[in-house]
């Protein structure tokens, strides 16, 4: 047990994370210490010292066991923030780094991206529209069972993310979360090698081509998670460990699975109900985050992308690939890159579009039947309220994103 505690906390060291960052070319700026300055950084003057040297003084490093023995309704020392409710704020307004290799900083950052709402609800609908909605129904669902299971662990486990000091933040949309497991690494993981493993018989393509394609998406998003200062090594670990066991465990009930929510006439029922069941159920924490709401966005999409394709199923609405099996992968011609590049735009409109009707309206009905006013933001945060209208929401535009533009581009022609 000594050993697993060894190992989980020297790969949950936070200052690992600050010397990968470090190495990828973000260098600590200086603060001013005297007392005209106004606390703004300088690189450059005598008398100075560093942000982390002097948040240090009053912060001494303190080990995993010491940070789990903290009551779990108090917020990490280290945030700097009393209000547990609240997101953890920097100790200072000021940026406590330097850039010094900015195509690091890009492509990291790029990484990062891989994992947030505007990739999901832009790039996972193109599969749909321009390659195979087969192998985009199983990224979907491997994505909504890894993701889930990733957000409650969260919530569950509570260890903390990497705190500055030592760590730089870029990042502090998701700050109030838990870090283990990281979720970017678990979408990093799923949908890339779900791709690969529903290819797999389907294309004639190069295996370990495929492989290597995979493993650098995979590690793309998961080293950029440790650059932006979000997790731990460990976090990043456990999220791709996580992933990797539902793939191996679950891959082979994948087509069962296919199946019967293409078929069944009660699937449709089945699916919004336990997804929505789910989002109910989901772990309630001690402070407001916006885990919970991020996994009703999850669920909501899986209900909609799985009732979108029992539609298409049921009444005749064919969006394979033509041809015969196992499909040829082609370099596309100018034509088919002009017209897939048209369905993609065509398609992120009506779908951009539609979240901002659907989370209006949605919103508006939640609220006026739980007896809240929609403007207040501290409504958004009651259960009760976020669970519906996000699950609404998220439903109706993956519906609209993966069931009804294939069939308006059809019906306008725009097809290949």
């Amino acid at each position: 047990m000594d050993l697993l505690w060894r190992f989980t906390d020297y790969f949950m060291d936070f200052n690992k994370v600050r010397h990968f960052q470090e190495l990828c070319g973000l260098q600590e700026a200086k603060l001013n210490l005297d007392s005209t300055s106004n606390g703004t950084i300088n690189e450059e003057q005598d008398g100075t010292e560093s942000l982390y040297s002097s948040a240090s003084k009053n912060h001494p490093k303190s080990d995993l066991k010491q940070r789990l023995h903290k009551p779990a309704s108090c917020c990490d020392v280290d945030q700097l923030n009393d209000d547990c409710s609240q997101p953890q704020t920097e100790p200072s307004a000021t940026i406590p780094y330097v850039v010094t290799n900015w195509l690091l900083y890009h492509m990291f950052r790029f990484g990062s991206t891989l994992g947030h709402e505007i990739f999901y609800i832009t790039c996972i609908p193109c599969i749909f529209w321009n390659m195979d909605p087969f192998i985009g129904r199983k990224m979907i669902t491997v994505w909504v069972v890894t993701m889930y299971i990733g957000q409650a662990l969260k919530d569950i486990i509570k260890w903390p993310r990497p705190t500055w000091p030592p760590v730089f933040k870029l990042e502090t949309r998701v700050a109030a979360e838990y870090g283990i497991p990281s979720t970017h690494a678990i979408a990093g993981t799923a949908l890339p090698f779900s791709m690969l493993m529903a290819m797999n018989g389907r294309y004639v393509f190069n295996w370990e081509l495929g492989v290597l394609l995979a493993c650098m998406w995979c590690a793309l998003v998961g080293f950029s998670r440790i650059y932006v200062g979000m997790h731990s090594y460990l976090d990043v670990m456990a999220g791709i460990t996580l992933t990797a066991a539902y793939l191996i465990l679950g891959w082979p009930f994948m087509e069962l699975v296919d199946e019967y929510t293409l078929t069944s006439k009660f699937a449709p029922w089945i699916i919004i109900t336990s997804h929505f069941l789910l989002g109910v159920i989901y772990p309630n924490t001690d402070r407001y985050s916006t885990t919970r709401g991020d996994t009703i966005i999850i669920l909501g999409v899986g209900a909609g992308c799985h009732c979108s394709s029992w539609l298409h199923h049921q009444y005749g609405f064919l969006f394979e690939p033509r041809g015969s099996l196992p499909y040829d992968i082609n370099l596309p011609t100018f034509q088919e890159i002009y017209i897939g590049f048209a369905r993609a735009m065509i398609g992120c409109v009506i779908t951009i579009l539609s979240r901002f009707m659907f989370k209006y309206l949605s919103l508006f009905v939640v609220c006026h039947a739980v007896g809240v006013s929609k403007n207040d933001p501290n409504a958004r945060q009651r259960k009760d309220v976020e669970v519906a209208y996000k699950f609404i929401t998220y439903a109706c535009v993956a519906f609209v994103g993966i069931g009804m533009v294939p069939i308006i581009l059809e019906a306008i022609g725009v097809t290949f």
